[in-house]
């Protein structure tokens, strides 16, 4: 059985039975709400971006990835994909 084959059984037994805790126990076999998820916080990664990246990594060999992602607003995750040349 689903689990909304379990939930319908539930409350025809709940009801059945006179037995509200299975009709409560049934509430608690569907779906919860979606939660909204946060505003995208980085910035889009353009081919401008990824050259302006590649350039300025070139220009600050010493800088470590996380320190380039902070300039230009994205997740150090972008800025391996723009120097490895994962995004195009």
């Amino acid at each position: 059985m689903r689990i909304p084959e379990i939930r319908d059984r539930l409350r025809e037994l709940a009801g059945d039975l006179s037995c509200p805790e299975l009709d409560l126990l049934a509430s608690e076999l569907s779906r919860r709400t979606i939660r909204r998820r946060a505003a995208q916080s980085s910035a889009q990664m353009t081919e401008e971006m990824r050259d302006a990246i590649r350039a300025y990594h070139r220009a600050h060999p010493d800088r470590r990835q996380a320190e380039v992602a902070r300039v230009f607003k994205v997740n150090q995750g972008r800025v391996s994909e723009a120097l490895n040349g994962f995004r195009s």
